[in-house]
């Protein structure tokens, strides 16, 4: 796989090269908030990261990297969590859409791995596209992707299985699997997260102590680097065959 282009290491000519022969940017978004004692702050700015910088080599995108923070005021309780108002974060998307579209973009993709972040990141695109002659935005939630096609025994959990795996892609220092013993209940976790996912009732949790009291749950059972490649390398494919298909790349 050729190595992504990503506007932080790239000059300005090399910049425009990029737009001109592609024009889609892929704008990775995540939040700093604690996964246990197991995993980083920036767990999920650094799996939407990872995961964009290879969906961006596979569709020839330019990354383009965001701010780390995210909307995450339920995880205020833990220190160390850095929670943007979503006006906040919807005034840094079109600020940085902006500057892009100024310079030639118009195709964009919201490349997300946190859930609170979607108020904002729809607002967001649809303030893009409404505001920026000629725009087209596609919302790609990655951790949505990761669950569909790899979370069957595992699921989707805060500070799980899934959650380990894109950080130990490209930061294995970081995780410390030795600490991941003080899980909450599975159950009232998968309870909880059942009832704020539901489509048609469900309510925004306001600390997520009530969910689970440790701060994370769920299932790490195979970290292997084999397991790591599967769950990566697939969720990123997934998302470059889906940006290609919209885009009619």
């Amino acid at each position: 796989m050729e190595r992504a282009r990503s506007l932080m290491e790239m000059s300005s000519p090399e910049t425009a090269e990029a737009l001109r022969e592609m024009n889609l940017a892929i704008i990775p978004i995540g939040s700093v908030e604690q996964h246990g004692k197991h995993l980083p702050m920036g767990t999920d700015y650094y799996a939407a990261e990872a995961l964009a910088r290879r969906t961006a080599s596979l569709t020839g995108g330019l990354l383009v990297d965001f701010i780390p923070f995210g909307v995450t005021p339920l995880h205020m309780g833990f220190p160390g969590t850095i929670s943007l108002r979503a006006e906040t974060m919807i005034a840094v998307f079109m600020d940085v859409c902006g500057s892009l579209h100024h310079h030639g973009a118009r195709n964009f993709v919201y490349y997300n791995w946190h859930e609170r972040n979607l108020p904002a990141v729809e607002i967001a695109a649809e303030r893009t596209q409404n505001e920026c002659e000629g725009a087209r935005v596609l919302i790609v939630h990655a951790h949505f992707i990761a669950k569909e096609n790899y979370g069957q025994k595992v699921g989707l959990t805060h500070g799980g299985e899934l959650e380990v795996l894109p950080v130990l892609a490209d930061r294995p220092e970081l995780v410390h699997l030795d600490l991941a013993d003080d899980p909450s209940p599975q159950g009232r976790g998968e309870a909880q997260d059942r009832l704020r996912r539901d489509p048609a009732v469900y309510y925004i949790p306001r600390d997520v102590k009530t969910m689970y009291a440790s701060g994370w749950y769920g299932d790490i059972s195979d970290t292997s680097p084999e397991r790591v490649s599967e769950v990566v390398e697939g969720t990123a494919r997934n998302a470059a065959e889906r940006i290609k298909a919209y885009f009619e790349i």
